[in-house]
């Protein structure tokens, strides 16, 4: 009998172990990013109408991060990467629009400014203060469109000239449009970018081609600004009065430090009435410990690292090479993103402006990584069948 090509089943997720462990972890994040951020903000007195508070927004944007999760990932994801041309199609007008979207921040009246970095589109009417960031969508569709080109039929990623140097290209444009305004979520974008690359093969070798672009960046991004060099200074010493780098970090270090082991209990933080800027954001991990103790941030570690472990999983387990890729880079993406956090939180990292997964404040990001999970949950609910007579 001749062989039958192999095909895709749907899984639901009563029989999607790991599918439906992701969902649950990625729910729990964002039920406590909202605790977390009422929490946070519950110090700052009530200004005008509810829908613009942090808080209130930051719930809105969770519940609807929480129906993108649970009704994208039903969506078949291989439609991003397509069938008939060499192109991915759907991949390629995402990344697209996402760099014009990275370019429009720096046009006048588009593009809105805070502490003079252009980072955020306005967007509706000024009360309402709802702004979107482009970085964080150059961060994902990215690694998706690297997934998607480079697990197609025919590309052979060890072609240095066709395949390595137009990725390498597209990778430098990302970055490039980023890091003047946003370093931290650069470092991101380029290392999930390289371990997309080697995710799908490329030699090592190739990678070390990558080294010298990247010191020249470093130098320039870091070694020659002042504010980035001083908060690496800040490290070797956070209890210094004369590096007003070393605040950031030293309050955040106070705050665990003072949580002990079972927190101050849920409200009752310090570091949140003044004490501690970006505390919804870039630090709410340390607001966690302050609150909740080590047992909360061994709850919160265990949330990422069971997620990690999913979605891992579901990469090993995919039906084609696209969601091995798929899962794999965005499973790596959000892990780094989640651990560089922490890091820069208890001073393992200088400051970064780095956000915590599901549970930081910003909308964007919320949709955007909702978005991200419920891709990597559409690869565990479509499995191949390997034909028994193989």
């Amino acid at each position: 009998m001749a062989r039958m090509p192999d095909s895709v089943i749907f899984v639901p997720l009563s029989r999607n172990k790991c599918g439906r462990g992701l969902l649950v972890a990625t729910l729990a994040m964002l039920a406590i990013g909202v605790v977390m951020v009422h929490s946070a903000m519950a110090s700052v007195s009530a200004q005008g109408v509810w829908y613009t508070r942090l808080d209130a927004r930051h719930t809105l944007f969770a519940v609807a991060a929480a129906a993108v999760l649970m009704t994208a990932w039903l969506v078949d994801y291989r439609w991003l990467a397509g069938r008939r041309s060499r192109v991915p199609v759907a991949a390629s007008v995402i990344l697209g629009l996402s760099l014009l979207c990275g370019a429009l921040v720096f046009v006048p009246g588009i593009g809105h400014s805070i502490n003079g970095y252009h980072r955020w589109i306005r967007l509706g009417p000024p009360q309402l203060a709802v702004g979107f960031q482009p970085s964080e969508m150059i961060k994902i569709s990215i690694v998706v469109f690297l997934a998607a080109w480079l697990s197609r039929p025919g590309v052979d990623v060890r072609n240095f000239r066709k395949t390595f140097l137009p990725a390498t290209a597209i990778i430098g444009v990302c970055v490039g449009l980023v890091i003047s305004q946003d370093f931290g979520t650069s470092v991101v974008i380029g290392i999930a970018a390289v371990v997309t690359l080697l995710l799908a093969g490329a030699p090592i070798r190739y990678m070390l081609l990558l080294a010298p672009p990247a010191a020249i960046g470093s130098y320039l991004f870091v070694m020659r600004s002042s504010h980035r060099l001083a908060r690496i200074t800040a490290l070797a010493n956070i209890w210094s009065q004369t590096n007003p780098s070393a605040y950031q970090p030293r309050q955040s270090m106070l705050a665990i430090l003072t949580g002990g082991w079972m927190g101050k209990g849920l409200g009752n933080g310090t570091v949140k009435l003044g004490f501690l800027p970006e505390d919804t954001t870039d630090f709410i991990f340390s607001v966690l410990c302050e609150e909740w103790g080590f047992i909360g941030a061994m709850l919160v570690l265990g949330l990422i690292v069971l997620w990690i472990r999913h979605s891992w999983q579901i990469a090993l387990d995919a039906g084609d090479r696209f969601g091995q890729l798929l899962a794999g880079s965005l499973g790596f993406l959000i892990a780094t993103q989640a651990l560089m956090h922490i890091a820069v939180d208890t001073v393992a990292l200088p400051p970064t402006g780095i956000s915590l997964p599901f549970v930081s404040a910003g909308g964007t990001s919320l949709m955007l990584m909702a978005g991200a999970a419920a891709l990597i949950v559409s690869v565990s609910a479509r499995q191949k069948v390997e034909d028994p007579l193989a």
